[in-house]
Protein backbone atom coordinates (compact mmCIF):
# COMPACT_ATOMS: atom_id res chain seq x y z
CA UNK A 1 0.00 0.00 0.00
CA UNK A 2 1.21 3.49 -0.81
CA UNK A 3 1.25 5.82 2.18
CA UNK A 4 0.66 9.47 1.35
CA UNK A 5 -1.11 12.47 2.79
CA UNK A 6 -3.50 13.21 -0.06
CA UNK A 7 -5.65 10.35 1.06
CA UNK A 8 -9.02 9.22 -0.24
CA UNK A 9 -11.87 7.78 1.75
CA UNK A 10 -14.66 5.31 1.16
CA UNK A 11 -17.30 6.97 -0.99
CA UNK A 12 -20.18 6.34 1.37
CA UNK A 13 -18.46 8.38 4.08
CA UNK A 14 -17.89 11.51 2.03
CA UNK A 15 -19.98 14.58 2.86
CA UNK A 16 -21.28 16.85 0.10
CA UNK A 17 -21.95 20.56 0.39
CA UNK A 18 -25.60 20.99 1.26
CA UNK A 19 -27.24 24.03 -0.27
CA UNK A 20 -29.93 25.22 -2.64
CA UNK A 21 -28.40 26.77 -5.73
CA UNK A 22 -29.64 28.70 -8.74
CA UNK A 23 -29.16 26.51 -11.80
CA UNK A 24 -26.46 27.73 -14.15
CA UNK A 25 -24.63 29.86 -11.57
CA UNK A 26 -21.24 29.12 -10.11
CA UNK A 27 -21.89 30.52 -6.63
CA UNK A 28 -18.74 32.61 -6.36
CA UNK A 29 -18.72 35.90 -4.49
CA UNK A 30 -17.37 38.69 -6.68
CA UNK A 31 -16.74 41.18 -3.92
CA UNK A 32 -13.64 42.73 -5.39
CA UNK A 33 -11.68 42.36 -2.14
CA UNK A 34 -7.89 42.61 -2.38
CA UNK A 35 -5.92 39.63 -1.13
CA UNK A 36 -2.61 39.54 0.77
CA UNK A 37 0.78 40.03 -0.90
CA UNK A 38 2.82 37.02 -1.95
CA UNK A 39 5.48 37.89 0.61
CA UNK A 40 3.01 37.93 3.50
CA UNK A 41 3.25 35.03 5.96
CA UNK A 42 0.69 32.24 5.71
CA UNK A 43 1.98 30.02 8.52
CA UNK A 44 4.98 29.16 10.65
CA UNK A 45 6.42 25.79 11.53
CA UNK A 46 9.13 25.86 14.19
CA UNK A 47 11.55 28.57 12.96
CA UNK A 48 10.34 28.53 9.34
CA UNK A 49 7.82 30.93 7.81
CA UNK A 50 5.68 29.86 4.87
CA UNK A 51 4.74 32.80 2.65
CA UNK A 52 1.65 33.30 0.51
CA UNK A 53 3.90 32.93 -2.53
CA UNK A 54 5.15 29.53 -1.39
CA UNK A 55 1.60 28.46 -0.68
CA UNK A 56 0.49 29.59 -4.14
CA UNK A 57 3.36 27.69 -5.73
CA UNK A 58 2.24 24.63 -3.82
CA UNK A 59 -1.29 24.88 -5.17
CA UNK A 60 -0.57 26.59 -8.49
CA UNK A 61 -2.05 23.80 -10.57
CA UNK A 62 -5.42 24.30 -8.89
CA UNK A 63 -4.98 28.04 -8.34
CA UNK A 64 -4.32 28.86 -11.98
CA UNK A 65 -6.80 26.44 -13.47
CA UNK A 66 -9.46 27.77 -15.80
CA UNK A 67 -11.95 27.77 -12.92
CA UNK A 68 -9.69 29.85 -10.72
CA UNK A 69 -9.65 32.67 -13.26
CA UNK A 70 -13.15 33.53 -12.00
CA UNK A 71 -12.38 32.87 -8.37
CA UNK A 72 -13.03 35.77 -6.01
CA UNK A 73 -11.09 36.65 -2.88
CA UNK A 74 -13.33 34.66 -0.53
CA UNK A 75 -13.18 31.49 -2.62
CA UNK A 76 -9.45 31.97 -3.06
CA UNK A 77 -9.05 32.11 0.72
CA UNK A 78 -10.90 28.81 1.08
CA UNK A 79 -8.64 27.23 -1.54
CA UNK A 80 -5.52 28.58 0.10
CA UNK A 81 -6.56 27.55 3.61
CA UNK A 82 -7.41 23.96 2.75
CA UNK A 83 -4.16 23.53 0.84
CA UNK A 84 -2.14 25.34 3.49
CA UNK A 85 -3.33 22.85 6.09
CA UNK A 86 -2.36 20.00 3.77
CA UNK A 87 1.01 21.63 3.12
CA UNK A 88 1.69 21.93 6.84
CA UNK A 89 0.69 18.29 7.37
CA UNK A 90 3.18 17.19 4.75
CA UNK A 91 5.97 19.28 6.24
CA UNK A 92 5.25 17.99 9.73
CA UNK A 93 5.49 14.37 8.55
CA UNK A 94 8.58 15.13 6.46
CA UNK A 95 10.28 16.55 9.55
CA UNK A 96 9.41 13.50 11.64
CA UNK A 97 10.55 11.15 8.86
CA UNK A 98 13.82 13.05 8.44
CA UNK A 99 14.51 12.80 12.17
CA UNK A 100 14.04 9.03 11.88
CA UNK A 101 16.26 8.87 8.76
CA UNK A 102 13.35 7.54 6.72
CA UNK A 103 11.42 8.67 3.69
CA UNK A 104 7.93 9.98 4.37
CA UNK A 105 6.36 6.87 2.90
CA UNK A 106 8.60 4.51 4.88
CA UNK A 107 7.98 6.49 8.07
CA UNK A 108 4.21 6.27 7.74
CA UNK A 109 4.38 2.60 6.76
CA UNK A 110 6.45 1.81 9.84
CA UNK A 111 4.12 3.74 12.14
CA UNK A 112 1.14 1.80 10.82
CA UNK A 113 2.83 -1.60 10.62
CA UNK A 114 4.00 -1.26 14.22
CA UNK A 115 0.32 -1.35 15.19
CA UNK A 116 -0.15 -4.74 13.55
CA UNK A 117 -2.88 -5.83 11.15
CA UNK A 118 -6.37 -4.41 11.53
CA UNK A 119 -8.25 -6.94 13.69
CA UNK A 120 -11.11 -8.80 12.04
CA UNK A 121 -13.34 -7.74 14.93
CA UNK A 122 -12.66 -4.07 14.14
CA UNK A 123 -13.60 -4.61 10.49
CA UNK A 124 -16.79 -6.42 11.47
CA UNK A 125 -17.72 -3.71 13.97
CA UNK A 126 -17.22 -1.01 11.35
CA UNK A 127 -19.39 -2.95 8.91
CA UNK A 128 -22.16 -3.37 11.49
CA UNK A 129 -22.01 0.31 12.49
CA UNK A 130 -22.37 1.40 8.84
CA UNK A 131 -24.64 -1.35 7.56
CA UNK A 132 -27.12 1.17 6.13
CA UNK A 133 -24.36 2.59 3.91
CA UNK A 134 -23.20 -0.73 2.46
CA UNK A 135 -25.75 -0.88 -0.36
CA UNK A 136 -27.10 -4.23 0.74
CA UNK A 137 -23.74 -5.96 0.34
CA UNK A 138 -22.38 -8.57 2.73
CA UNK A 139 -19.18 -8.17 4.71
CA UNK A 140 -16.97 -10.31 2.46
CA UNK A 141 -17.01 -8.08 -0.64
CA UNK A 142 -16.55 -5.00 1.57
CA UNK A 143 -13.77 -6.39 3.79
CA UNK A 144 -10.82 -5.19 1.69
CA UNK A 145 -12.27 -1.71 1.26
CA UNK A 146 -13.05 -1.38 4.96
CA UNK A 147 -9.56 -2.61 5.89
CA UNK A 148 -8.01 0.01 3.59
CA UNK A 149 -10.14 2.71 5.15
CA UNK A 150 -9.21 1.72 8.71
CA UNK A 151 -5.52 1.67 7.77
CA UNK A 152 -6.00 5.16 6.34
CA UNK A 153 -7.49 6.24 9.65
CA UNK A 154 -4.34 5.01 11.38
CA UNK A 155 -2.26 7.16 9.04
CA UNK A 156 -4.43 10.18 9.85
CA UNK A 157 -4.12 9.43 13.56
CA UNK A 158 -0.33 9.43 13.24
CA UNK A 159 -0.48 12.80 11.49
CA UNK A 160 -2.85 14.17 14.13
CA UNK A 161 -0.45 13.16 16.89
CA UNK A 162 2.47 14.81 15.08
CA UNK A 163 0.43 17.98 14.56
CA UNK A 164 -0.24 18.11 18.29
CA UNK A 165 3.50 18.13 18.95
CA UNK A 166 4.45 20.63 16.20
CA UNK A 167 4.75 24.36 16.75
CA UNK A 168 2.53 25.70 13.96
CA UNK A 169 0.44 28.83 13.58
CA UNK A 170 -1.96 29.73 10.76
CA UNK A 171 -1.38 33.38 9.87
CA UNK A 172 -3.56 33.49 6.75
CA UNK A 173 -6.34 36.02 7.31
CA UNK A 174 -9.85 35.26 6.06
CA UNK A 175 -11.38 37.44 3.38
CA UNK A 176 -14.12 39.70 4.72
CA UNK A 177 -16.93 41.39 2.81
CA UNK A 178 -19.08 44.35 3.74
CA UNK A 179 -22.75 43.59 4.36
CA UNK A 180 -25.49 45.50 6.16
CA UNK A 181 -26.90 43.51 9.07
CA UNK A 182 -30.47 44.72 8.56
CA UNK A 183 -33.56 42.63 9.07
CA UNK A 184 -35.19 40.52 11.78
CA UNK A 185 -32.62 39.43 14.34
CA UNK A 186 -32.02 37.29 17.39
CA UNK A 187 -29.44 38.03 20.03
CA UNK A 188 -28.20 41.27 21.57
CA UNK A 189 -27.57 44.26 19.35
CA UNK A 190 -24.11 44.67 20.88
CA UNK A 191 -23.04 41.06 20.28
CA UNK A 192 -19.40 40.83 19.19
CA UNK A 193 -20.25 38.30 16.48
CA UNK A 194 -22.93 39.03 13.88
CA UNK A 195 -24.17 36.29 11.56
CA UNK A 196 -26.11 37.45 8.51
CA UNK A 197 -28.01 34.53 7.00
CA UNK A 198 -29.35 34.62 3.45
CA UNK A 199 -32.20 32.13 3.30
CA UNK A 200 -34.98 30.82 1.06
CA UNK A 201 -38.21 29.64 2.70
CA UNK A 202 -38.65 26.90 0.09
CA UNK A 203 -35.11 25.53 0.38
CA UNK A 204 -34.88 22.24 2.33
CA UNK A 205 -31.31 22.97 3.37
CA UNK A 206 -32.40 26.30 4.87
CA UNK A 207 -35.03 24.40 6.83
CA UNK A 208 -32.28 22.06 8.01
CA UNK A 209 -30.21 24.87 9.54
CA UNK A 210 -33.10 26.37 11.55
CA UNK A 211 -32.31 24.07 14.48
CA UNK A 212 -28.58 24.67 13.98
CA UNK A 213 -28.99 28.41 14.42
CA UNK A 214 -31.25 27.90 17.44
CA UNK A 215 -28.46 25.89 19.04
CA UNK A 216 -26.02 28.73 18.37
CA UNK A 217 -28.37 31.20 20.06
CA UNK A 218 -28.40 28.96 23.14
CA UNK A 219 -24.65 28.33 23.00
CA UNK A 220 -23.72 32.02 22.62
CA UNK A 221 -26.55 33.94 24.34
CA UNK A 222 -24.62 37.21 24.72
CA UNK A 223 -21.95 36.89 22.05
CA UNK A 224 -23.86 36.15 18.85
CA UNK A 225 -26.53 38.04 16.93
CA UNK A 226 -28.26 36.36 13.98
CA UNK A 227 -29.81 38.52 11.26
CA UNK A 228 -32.18 37.08 8.66
CA UNK A 229 -32.08 38.31 5.07
CA UNK A 230 -34.02 36.93 2.12
CA UNK A 231 -32.65 35.20 -0.95
CA UNK A 232 -35.63 33.57 -2.67
CA UNK A 233 -34.29 31.44 -5.52
CA UNK A 234 -37.14 32.27 -7.83
CA UNK A 235 -35.85 30.24 -10.76
CA UNK A 236 -36.28 26.99 -8.86
CA UNK A 237 -38.64 27.87 -5.99
CA UNK A 238 -41.83 29.39 -7.32
CA UNK A 239 -43.30 30.33 -3.90
CA UNK A 240 -40.15 31.50 -2.14
CA UNK A 241 -40.70 35.18 -2.96
CA UNK A 242 -44.32 35.09 -1.76
CA UNK A 243 -43.26 33.37 1.45
CA UNK A 244 -40.56 35.95 2.07
CA UNK A 245 -42.98 38.84 1.54
CA UNK A 246 -45.58 37.23 3.81
CA UNK A 247 -42.97 36.72 6.54
CA UNK A 248 -42.01 40.38 6.22
CA UNK A 249 -45.71 41.26 6.66
CA UNK A 250 -45.68 39.24 9.89
CA UNK A 251 -42.57 41.19 10.90
CA UNK A 252 -44.58 44.40 10.56
CA UNK A 253 -46.65 43.02 13.44
CA UNK A 254 -43.47 42.03 15.31
CA UNK A 255 -43.90 38.28 14.87
CA UNK A 256 -41.41 37.43 12.16
CA UNK A 257 -39.75 34.54 13.97
CA UNK A 258 -43.01 32.81 14.79
CA UNK A 259 -44.03 33.05 11.13
CA UNK A 260 -40.54 31.98 10.06
CA UNK A 261 -40.75 28.85 12.21
CA UNK A 262 -44.23 27.93 10.96
CA UNK A 263 -43.20 28.25 7.31
CA UNK A 264 -40.13 26.07 7.74
CA UNK A 265 -42.13 23.52 9.73
CA UNK A 266 -44.57 23.34 6.78
CA UNK A 267 -42.45 24.46 3.85
CA UNK A 268 -44.43 22.44 1.31
CA UNK A 269 -47.56 24.36 2.28
CA UNK A 270 -46.90 27.77 0.73
CA UNK A 271 -50.22 28.98 -0.64
CA UNK A 272 -51.71 32.32 0.36
CA UNK A 273 -54.25 30.35 2.40
CA UNK A 274 -51.40 28.62 4.24
CA UNK A 275 -49.86 31.99 5.08
CA UNK A 276 -53.20 33.22 6.41
CA UNK A 277 -53.42 30.08 8.53
CA UNK A 278 -50.02 30.84 10.05
CA UNK A 279 -51.04 34.43 10.71
CA UNK A 280 -54.26 33.28 12.38
CA UNK A 281 -52.35 30.79 14.52
CA UNK A 282 -50.01 33.57 15.66
CA UNK A 283 -52.91 35.87 16.46
CA UNK A 284 -51.95 38.58 13.98
CA UNK A 285 -54.40 41.32 13.02
CA UNK A 286 -55.77 39.63 9.92
CA UNK A 287 -57.10 42.59 7.96
CA UNK A 288 -53.73 44.31 8.16
CA UNK A 289 -51.89 41.10 7.27
CA UNK A 290 -54.13 40.38 4.26
CA UNK A 291 -53.78 43.95 3.01
CA UNK A 292 -50.00 43.78 3.37
CA UNK A 293 -49.78 40.52 1.42
CA UNK A 294 -52.27 41.54 -1.29
CA UNK A 295 -50.65 44.91 -1.89
CA UNK A 296 -47.15 43.39 -1.69
CA UNK A 297 -46.14 46.08 0.75
CA UNK A 298 -42.99 44.18 1.66
CA UNK A 299 -41.73 43.45 -1.86
CA UNK A 300 -39.16 46.25 -1.53
CA UNK A 301 -37.73 44.68 1.63
CA UNK A 302 -37.19 41.37 -0.15
CA UNK A 303 -35.85 43.07 -3.27
CA UNK A 304 -33.33 44.99 -1.17
CA UNK A 305 -32.08 41.72 0.30
CA UNK A 306 -31.87 40.21 -3.18
CA UNK A 307 -29.81 43.15 -4.39
CA UNK A 308 -27.43 42.80 -1.43
CA UNK A 309 -26.91 39.11 -2.21
CA UNK A 310 -26.45 39.86 -5.90
CA UNK A 311 -23.82 42.50 -5.14
CA UNK A 312 -21.76 39.76 -3.48
CA UNK A 313 -22.75 37.21 -6.14
CA UNK A 314 -24.26 34.96 -3.48
CA UNK A 315 -26.45 32.59 -5.46
CA UNK A 316 -27.08 29.71 -3.06
CA UNK A 317 -28.86 29.19 0.21
CA UNK A 318 -28.26 29.01 3.04
CA UNK A 319 -25.32 31.40 2.98
CA UNK A 320 -23.79 33.03 6.04
CA UNK A 321 -21.59 36.05 6.60
CA UNK A 322 -19.98 35.90 10.05
CA UNK A 323 -18.38 39.24 10.92
CA UNK A 324 -17.81 39.68 7.20
CA UNK A 325 -16.52 36.14 6.55
CA UNK A 326 -18.61 34.44 3.83
CA UNK A 327 -19.64 30.81 4.31
CA UNK A 328 -21.98 28.67 2.26
CA UNK A 329 -24.14 25.60 2.76
CA UNK A 330 -26.02 23.79 5.51
CA UNK A 331 -23.09 23.90 7.90
CA UNK A 332 -23.07 22.09 11.22
CA UNK A 333 -23.07 23.66 14.67
CA UNK A 334 -19.44 22.59 14.98
CA UNK A 335 -18.38 24.22 11.71
CA UNK A 336 -20.11 27.51 12.52
CA UNK A 337 -18.89 27.43 16.12
CA UNK A 338 -15.28 27.10 14.95
CA UNK A 339 -15.57 30.40 13.05
CA UNK A 340 -17.46 32.06 15.92
CA UNK A 341 -14.86 30.95 18.47
CA UNK A 342 -12.05 32.27 16.27
CA UNK A 343 -13.83 35.62 16.01
CA UNK A 344 -14.43 35.81 19.76
CA UNK A 345 -10.74 35.05 20.39
CA UNK A 346 -9.60 37.59 17.78
CA UNK A 347 -11.83 40.38 19.09
CA UNK A 348 -10.96 39.62 22.71
CA UNK A 349 -7.25 39.78 21.95
CA UNK A 350 -7.06 42.89 19.78
CA UNK A 351 -10.14 44.86 20.80
CA UNK A 352 -11.62 44.81 17.29
CA UNK A 353 -15.30 45.40 16.82
CA UNK A 354 -17.63 43.11 14.94
CA UNK A 355 -18.53 44.03 11.37
CA UNK A 356 -22.19 45.01 11.32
Amino acid sequence: MMFHLRTTTIGFLLLASLACQHMGQNGTNGDGSEGPASSDPAATIDARTITIGELDDYIKEALFSEASSERNAAALYDLRLSNLREMLDELIVENAASAANLSTEDYLRKQVEDQGEVPEAEIATFFDDHIDQMGGRDLDPMREQIDAYLVEQRVLAVITDLKGEANTEILLEPTRVAIEAIGPSKGPDDAIVTIVEFSDFQCPFCERVVSTLEKLVVKYPTQVRIVFRNLPLNRIHSRAQAAAEAAACADKQEDFWGFHDLIFANNRALTDEDFEGHATELGLEMDAFRQCVQDRETQQIVDTDLAAADALQISGTPSFIINGIPLHGALSVEALSAVIDDEIARISSDGSTAIR
